[in-house]
């Protein structure tokens, strides 16, 4: 009988552990973006778009775009894409000139969760 319960706990604290772990793997991430993490663009880039694991909640998600050491631009809220929730685009409405530039964003998951990051990329017009 004790045997039996052993085993028991053993399989409910497995299958509890298990559950855990997907639970915390499915947590909102940034995958990839364009531009992107220090990439060079030889124009000046009409969006910038992020893509995430999941879709954010867009009532707490940001995307804000400076000149290195500069104040953001002035530019609509990012959207969501239309075909893709977990895509988020900031319109550029205006041309870039050559330099560095940093793109800070927030994002909220659907569980209430915010993470945040940034990155850099560079324009650099043929000339």
């Amino acid at each position: 009988m004790a045997g039996w319960i052993r085993d028991r706990a053993v399989v409910l604290a497995t299958a509890t552990l298990t559950t855990a772990g997907v639970f915390v793997c499915a947590h909102l991430a940034l995958e990839t973006s364009s531009p992107k993490k220090d990439e060079t663009v030889a124009i000046s880039p009409p969006t910038v778009t992020l893509w995430f694991t999941e879709a954010p909640q867009m009532a707490g998600t940001s995307v804000r775009l400076l000149p290195k050491g500069g104040e953001p631009l002035d530019l609509e809220p990012a959207t969501a894409q239309e075909d893709d929730s977990s895509v988020v685009v900031l319109d550029v409405s205006e041309t870039l000139a050559d330099g560095d530039y940093e793109v800070m964003w927030r994002a909220m998951a659907q569980d209430g969760h915010t993470i945040r990051g940034d990155f850099g990329f560079t324009v650099q017009t043929a000339r």
